[in-house]
Parts: C-alpha cells; structure tokens; sequence
C-alpha cells in the first residue's frame, strides 16, 4: 500500500521537471539575414557565414542597435553536420525536406578509399561544380528562417553557451504566479458566462438552477483568488516574521550583553533597517488585501445587479422563494465592501503618518517653508480622501444592518402571518388547557417574537449611532476642506506675487543680455577694424607710421625710508596693514604732483618698517606715544532662552516588538510548510492587521525615579563648590541673527501646520476605529 501511496505522491510532485516558455521562440521584430556559403577545400567542410543586413543598416546610420548586438555568424559544417541540421529543421516543419540540396558528391571517402588508394574520389574530379550546391544551401538557408524563424535556425546552426539555455526556461515563482492568475481569469470568465444565461430563463425553477451554478462559479472564484493572494502574501509574511524576530535579537543583546559604545551603535543601526523592512512587508500585505477584497467586491456587485434586474421579471409570489438569496447577496456584498473599505483606510492611514513624518523631519533639514505648504496641501488630499472612504465604510455598514433589519421584519411577518390549526375540542375545559400549553406566536407574549423584536431595536440602535458618526464626520470634512481651500488660495497668491516679482527679474535678465549682445557686437567690430588696420599696414608697409600711447611704468619699488628725516606724521600700522600703507604712499605722491608746494609744506609721512630680529628694542627711533586706546565694546545682547524640549518617550516602549500571530492566536503565518495549510480566509488577514494596528498606540512617558548614581553626582558637584571649586564660565557658539530667524520660522510655520492637519483630523480616530471595527455580523 504505501508504494501506491509513493507513485501518487510522485505524479503530482515537480522535482525533475522544468517549465519552459511559451513564447520562447516569438520574434517581435523581424531582421533580413544573409547567409554565404562557400566550400573549404583545406577542411573539406562548408563554410557558412550569416549576417544581420537590418542592424548593420541601423549601425550604419548611427542609430541606437536592439538589445541583440550580435550582427554576424560563422562556422565550419561537414555533409553530416548539415544533414543533422536538416533534420532538427524538419521536425519543426516537414516543408524543409524538399529544399535541402543533394551533397553525395561532398562526402568524405570511406573505407573503401582507404584500402584501394588509387580510386578515384569525387571531390578530386577537375570538372567537378563547387559553386552551385554552395547556392542551393545559400536559399535553403533563407526558406528555413521564412518557415522556422530565425532564433530556432541560428540557434540549431550556431550554439550558444550554456548559460543562454536558461533563457528557455520559466521563472518557477513566476510561473506558478502565472498558472494561479490564469486559474482567477478562467473562474471570473466562467461566473460572467452564467450570468449572461439569466435572460434566458423564462421560469422560476430554470432560473433557481441558474442560481445554484452561479453560487458554485463564485465560491470556485473565491477559492482560487484566496490560493493566489495567499501565495503572494507569503513572502512578505516571511520578511515580517524574520525582521521582528532579528530586531528582538537585537533589542535582547543592547539590554543584556556589555558591549561598546560602537557596537551598540551599529546595533541600533541594524535594529532600525530591520524595523523598516518589517513596516515595508505590513504595507505591502495592506496593498494586497486591497486587491483582493476589490476583486470579490466586483464579483458580488454583477451578481447583485444581474438578480435586481430578475426581479423585475417575476410577480411577488414567485420571487418569494428567491428573496431570501437576494437577502444574502445583499449582505455579503455590503461585507466585502466594508473589508475593502477598511483595507482601504489602513493603507490611508499609513500614507497620512508618513507625511507627518516628512513635516518633522524637515525641521532637522533646514528645509525651506515651501516644502511644508506642499506637504501640508498633501496631507489635506489624503484626509479628504480618507474621509471619503470613513463615510464609505458607515454606508456599507448602514446597508449591512438595513440587511439584517428585512431579514428580522420579514421573519416577524411570517410568524404573525403563520396559520395555526387546532384540534377540535369536545369540551371548554380541553381548549383552556390547550390555551395555558401553548400559546400562539402570533402572540406579543411568544419568546421567539420578542427575540426579534429586542434584535431589531439593537439593530435600529446600532443605526442610530451610525448616523450621528456620519454628522460628526460631515462637519470634520468640512472643516478640512475649508483648511484646503484656503491653503490652495494662498498657494496660488504665491505664484502670483512670485510671477510678478519673475517678470520684473525677467527684464532686468533681457536688458543684461541686450547689453551683453551690444558688447559683443562693440568687440566684433573692434576686431574687424583691427584686422583691417592690419591687413593695410602690411600692405602699405613703410608709407605710414602709427604711433600708440604707452603710459609711463609706474614705480614699482618705494625709496627706502630714512629715519632721519624730521616726523611731522608718524604712522603706527601694524606690519599685517601693508596694503593700506602702499595705498596711502600711492596717494601722496599723485598729491605732490598735482599740486606741487614748497618743501616745508609737504607733510612727511614716515611708515615704521618690520622689525628685524637683530636690531634690540632700545635701538629703535624715538617716536610719539601712541594715542589713547578707544573705549571697549559694549557687550554683546544676552543669548535667547532655549526653546522647551519635546517630551520624552521611553524609549524601551517604544522599542516593544510588533505581535508575531498573524491569524488565531498560537499560529503564525511563517511557520507553515504547504500552500494549502496557509490558505485561509482573507478576513483573518485584515483583521490580524487591524489588531496588530489598535495595538501600536502611543504611552505617555512616566517621569522616572532619580537613581542613586544620579544623587551621588549631583552632591558631589554641590560639595565642590561649597569647597571653593570656581567654575568656568562656557562661551556659547555665537548664531547669526540671519540663520536664527530662518531656523525660527521654520519651526513656527512646521508648528503651525502641524497644529493646523491635527485640527481637520478627526480627534478621535483610536475610537473611531475600535467602534467602526463591530464584530463578526449575523445573518
């Protein structure tokens, strides 16, 4: 029995097999090739050699070449080598078997010639034609890529390398990938094929058939999108599960080991990838779960539709034997909207907290003020859409009990219509004792009528409650659109005001190039004036000389200073103010020249050259006290008071690992072995998402003890400076006024807006969630 049970297992099993592609040979371009064929009398072969006329047409005319760059081919080919060929070419196509050309005269000797060595071979004969059998292969070549194409006849003459093979075979992720969507096509395919069948039914009990199929082609759908999605999800339910086991690792070693200052560095480095890569896996599976749930969602609605227009062909007593489907219908597509929905509002959710994210961070950038309007109209679309989605949400949760609430009236209906029948009575005691029996439930007092009754006021209170989260949110909306409005109008006087300003920059741009072109054309004709003066000088050479001004070369090197001469201005600059002095020299003397006086007028302006190491201090001239010194500074305005600092949160709840259950409670999705044993309803992926969402919320911070090596610090430093200890003074690092200003409005327009995208959200979205999230729906 159990090698029975092996050769089954062996049928269905893959180990061995390889899938190849479909279109492998499927030539999307066409390319003309040219084949020369010429005979080898060294080798006694054929040489064969095959060129790629349209790429090196494309090469010639510089164009860009496809991803073939391959343009030429070339090998050597015995008769047998040939004939091998022919025959893979007519397996593919049997048409091929009456173009190859007869090559008996080119076949090598045989044994024969071997043991008699004076007969005569046909390839010796002077006469014999070489050119003719090189033609024929030349066309039937040509015939082979017209019939076979031409990746199957280069690779059967040409073979590539091993590593080309490859290229045959299928991706098998990808092709199973592929095998599970057409299995989705071929069910979606089958359920709109039974759809298209209701017109036909003309009868009730035709039409009941209809609907049996047409429940099993939607089941069969569910059952082979839930294998699909399931095998999607796989891998990023993998990532998830090994990045928040690796950061426990992480977070394990940073608490209980001893290690460096480095490594614990590098630790938290690699613990913030992991933690990354776990929140790109959860966004994904949210993206997936969208697909999904929109593709149920569509399903059911044709389905609805198509019996809403059943309806209208039948009269009410027929329909009713049908009204409890619609019922149901009604129910599980107002279900898989609220799942999509729900899903829908996660992935919004995300979107939102990452623009936060991005407003905060730009404080630490020094970003421009510009970049927080963006993102802060960006925020305002995502609220707007995700308000959207809310009321999406309450609408298919209103129609969710507005299903329950037909289904309970009509049950209420049929027990107060129901007909009771009696046994007759021979007697009045007999009918007051069937009476306190049993009493009708057509009766107020009957328990299962007052069951329903209590379940549709739940069910008309749930209602209520919907109705007023739907006003709450209507007036949140409108707030928020008024918040984009007016953010939208002050984007556009930007643009304005910025526009006006461009076109003022924009002439003063014109009228620097109108200069700039009025130079180039004063310099161009400089030029050709200069090269006319040229040309006519050396034509005229020796009749005319022109004479140029050459300015006087100015004094390059000032008289040495004499330290005898009388000091009228003594001149104490310091040796790093050379510049100035030569400056002022300079300016002296265009004084003497201009206006030329006696020499007991002239002011003598003596500068102290550098002084040498040699000379002593006591040697130095004689000169004036220096002036007194100016008056200090006044100090510089005090530094402004630190900004507040942010409330700390503890960083060890914070750092709390996301739950590893993904489904019920002791069974995680990577540690399942078969596709089959992952597969499981859809709904336990969102709301495994959804409890792993409720429960990332934010913990206040609870002020910590003081430790006692923080007590001993602190009365160590109190005990030094009751001992005399003097503390220095710590200069802080000087900001310029222009930075600060910057970096303060900044931060006051980051503020603004974050208090600005807190006031359109709604306050309370933790309970909103936990309230719009009911649980499992009865039918």
């Amino acid at each position: 029995m159990s090698w029975k049970i092996m050769d089954y297992e062996r049928l269905d099993s893959l180990d061995g097999w390889v899938a190849i592609k479909s279109n492998v040979f499927e030539e999307n371009e066409t390319f003309k090739l040219g084949f020369i064929v010429q005979w080898n009398v060294i080798e006694c072969k054929f040489a064969v050699t095959c060129h790629n006329r349209t790429l090196q047409r494309q090469r010639r005319r510089e164009e860009q070449a496809p991803a073939d760059t391959q343009t030429s081919w070339a090998g050597l080919f015995s008769v047998s080598d040939l004939r091998n060929v022919h025959r893979q070419l007519t397996g593919v196509s049997d048409v091929l078997g009456a173009f190859f050309p007869d090559l008996s005269a080119f076949e090598v000797g045989n044994l024969w010639d071997l043991l008699f060595l004076g007969r005569p071979s046909g390839l010796e004969e002077p006469d014999m034609d070489l050119d003719w059998p090189c033609r024929q292969l030349e066309r039937y070549f040509s015939t082979a890529v017209d019939i076979c194409g031409r990746t199957i006849v280069l690779d059967c003459l040409f073979a590539q390398d091993c590593r080309d093979v490859e290229e045959y075979f299928e991706n098998l992720h990808e092709f199973k990938k592929k095998s599970m969507e057409d299995q989705v096509v071929r069910a979606r395919e089958q359920l709109r094929k039974i759809l298209q069948q209701h017109k036909a039914a003309d009868k009730m009990v035709l039409l009941l058939k209809i609907y049996e199929e047409e429940d099993e082609a939607y089941k069969e759908l569910v059952t082979v999108a839930t294998q699909l999605y399931q095998y999607l999800l796989q891998p990023f339910r993998d990532m998830r599960e090994l990045a928040m086991l690796c950061k426990m690792e992480i977070m394990k070693s940073l608490e209980f080991e001893d290690l460096g200052p480095k490594r614990i560095e590098a630790l938290e480095k690699e613990a913030e990838e992991w933690r990354k890569r776990a929140q790109d896996a959860v966004s994904s599976i949210q993206d997936i779960t969208v697909n999904y749930f929109v593709e149920t969602s569509k399903a059911l609605a044709g389905m609805l539709k198509q019996m809403e227009e059943d309806r209208q062909r039948f009269g009410p007593a027929a329909w009713a034997s049908a009204s409890p489907r619609l019922e149901k219908l009604k129910f599980m597509q107002a279900k898989e909207m609220l799942q999509h929905m729900r899903a829908k509002e996660m992935c919004l959710n995300r979107k939102k907290e990452d623009i936060r994210k991005s407003v905060e961070s730009l404080a630490d950038q020094r970003d421009s003020v510009e970049s927080v309007d963006e993102l802060e109209m960006q925020y305002y679309e995502a609220q707007l859409e995700l308000y959207d989605v809310k009321f999406e949400i309450l609408k298919n949760e209103e129609l969710l009990l507005l299903a329950q609430i037909d289904t309970v009236r009509r049950q209420i209906k049929e027990l107060k219509e129901e007909v009771v029948y009696y046994d007759t009575c021979e007697n009045e005691e007999e009918l007051h004792q069937a009476e306190q029996a049993g009493r009708s439930p057509r009766d107020a007092s009957s328990p299962d009528l007052r069951d329903l009754q209590r379940r549709l006021q739940r069910l008309e209170s749930k209602r209520g409650g919907i109705c007023s989260r739907r006003a709450y949110l209507r007036n949140k909306k409108d707030q928020c659109m008024e918040a984009h409005e007016l953010k939208h109008k002050q984007a556009q006087e930007n643009e304005t005001r910025f526009l006006q300003h461009h076109s003022i920059h924009l002439k003063r741009e014109k009228k620097r190039e109108e200069d700039q072109k009025k130079k180039e054309w004063v310099d161009k004709e400089r030029e050709r004036t200069l090269t006319r003066l040229k040309t006519f000088r050396e034509k005229r050479q020796g009749q005319f000389v022109l004479k140029t001004h050459h300015p006087q070369a100015a004094v390059r090197n000032a008289p040495p200073l004499d330290l005898s001469q009388p000091m009228s201005i003594v001149s104490l600059t310091p040796v790093a103010e050379d510049n100035k002095a030569v400056s002022t020299r300079k300016s002296a003397q265009l004084l003497k020249k201009k206006n030329p006086r006696k020499q007991n007028d002239i002011a003598v302006h003596i500068f102290l050259p550098q002084r040498s190491e040699g000379v002593a201090p006591d040697e130095a001239a004689p000169v004036a006290p220096p002036p007194a010194p100016p008056p200090p500074a006044p100090p510089p305005p005090p530094p402004p008071p630190p900004l507040p600092a942010p409330p700390s949160t503890d960083p060890e709840l914070l750092d709390q690992p996301m739950p590893l259950r993904c489904e019920k409670e002791g069974t995680a999705f990577g540690m399942k072995n078969t596709l089959k044993q992952n597969i499981g309803s859809m709904d336990e992926v969102l709301a495994s998402l959804q409890r792993g969402q409720s429960l990332l919320r934010k913990v206040e911070a609870s002020a910590r003890p003081q430790t006692k090596g923080a007590d001993n610090v602190r009365d160590s430093i109190l005990s030094a400076i009751r001992q005399g200890v003097k503390l220095k003074k710590v200069q802080q690092a000087p900001e310029t006024e222009g930075s600060r200003d910057t970096a303060s409005d900044l931060e006051r327009s980051i503020k603004a807006a974050m208090q600005r995208m807190k006031k359109v959200s709604s306050e309370s979205d933790s309970e909103e969630q936990g309230d719009g999230q009911s649980g499992d729906w009865d039918c």
